[in-house]
């Protein structure tokens, strides 16, 4: 009997511990990259906006040579789409589909993650024209992470697991930017 109760009093401990710490955590996790590109926003916008450049700079897509993807819609247009499938291990399945459009500014996308794991995120990429000639591009991502499950936030980074995939990914898309911008100027 007092083994039983003893059993009880640590199980509600559990409990509500887990419980007011999903509610002390934040529900998300983010990860914030920026790079400078020698070229002018109007040029970066015109390749950021089309989701099949993205496939050409991504990391994942580099890594995963097995990956499928299918582009919906007119790209470069709020609601075209993109869903890809490919090794569980690197890229999984999902889709991303681009939610908002501000010219030489802004692209928002709204990621929807199925396999191995179902999750959602959004990346937007901002443009800030330092000057004519160049630009500071930041790709900010943020992964909802709900209630009970972010009490994991505490044992896990997601900026500090992916943030390195982040920095290599903007390089890429810089050097990408800045040899096609240096072409169109010949």
């Amino acid at each position: 009997m007092k083994f039983g109760r003893l059993l009880l009093f640590f199980l509600l401990a559990v409990i509500v511990t887990t419980a007011i710490l999903s509610f002390m955590m934040p529900t998300s996790q983010k990860i914030e990259r920026s790079i400078t590109v020698n070229t002018p926003a109007a040029a970066i916008y015109e390749q950021l906006v089309r989701l099949e450049n993205f496939n050409k700079f991504s990391v994942w897509s580099q890594q995963d040579s097995t990956a499928v993807y299918t582009l919906s819609g007119t790209d470069g247009t709020i609601g075209a789409s993109t869903s890809w499938k490919g090794s569980p291990e690197i890229s999984g399945e999902g889709k991303v589909e681009i939610k908002a459009l501000e010219p030489n500014r802004k692209v928002v996308h709204q990621l929807h993650f199925t396999k191995p794991k179902k999750g959602n995120a959004e990346s937007a990429f901002t443009l800030n024209e330092t000057n004519k000639a160049s630009t500071t591009v930041t790709w900010i991502f943020n992964m909802a992470t709900p209630r009970p499950w972010n009490i994991f936030n505490l044992f896990y980074s997601l900026d500090k697991q992916m943030g390195k995939d982040f920095e290599d990914g903007l390089k890429a898309m810089k050097t990408m930017i800045e040899l096609n911008n240096s072409d169109s100027l010949k």
